[in-house]
């Protein structure tokens, strides 16, 4: 069981490494899916509904436009949501991984193998944090890698909180512009 989780890790993050290699710079991280920064939102619209995917919510999140994308082909991705500014154009994305057949070790495989291929291609990651502690009966787990380029960063983040048998747990990557 764990080595098809080791592909499936494998192969999510080797399409996710490809859209590295998209890079106009080397000190430049572009975001997912062959999207820019800065690009609008008819263009992304277009973008989305030729990769087949759907956005299946808009909503405003801290003051900025949200869109919830779903139906995007990787292995373990969620969701996709994608953040506009003030003029409208892509600032960050964020992907959502989750699978309800995981469990805590396969979080932490799937965790291992993309921070090690980030830090691969951008060098060692800055510790945003590490943490683990009781908030009443749920423990809760965060831990967090940041990636800084010039222009553009990449976090990526495990966060679980479990109670007894019951656990959420997800791993996202945030590209950032700026």
């Amino acid at each position: 069981m764990r080595m098809v989780f080791a592909w499936a890790f494998l192969f999510a993050f080797r399409s996710v490494e490809a859209m590295y290699a998209q890079a106009v710079a080397p000190d430049q991280i572009n975001p997912p899916f062959g999207l820019h920064w800065g690009e609008n939102q008819k263009q992304i619209t277009a973008t989305m509904q030729h990769a087949g995917a759907k956005i299946a919510q808009k909503h405003n999140v801290s003051g900025r436009e949200a869109w919830t994308i779903e139906g995007l082909v990787q292995p373990a991705l969620k969701r996709a949501i994608l953040y506009f500014g003030t003029e409208k154009t892509l600032v960050e994305v964020e992907l959502q991984y989750q699978d309800p057949s995981w469990d805590l070790v396969a979080y932490e495989e799937f965790l291992k193998i993309a921070r090690d291929r980030l830090q691969a291609r951008y060098g060692p990651p800055t510790v945003l944090a590490r943490d683990k502690r009781p908030e009443g009966d749920v423990m809760q787990t965060v831990v967090g890698f940041q990636w800084q380029q010039y222009a553009s960063s990449i976090q990526l983040f495990f966060y679980s909180a479990e109670r007894n048998t019951d656990a959420y747990r997800s791993v996202s990557l945030h590209y950032r512009a700026g």
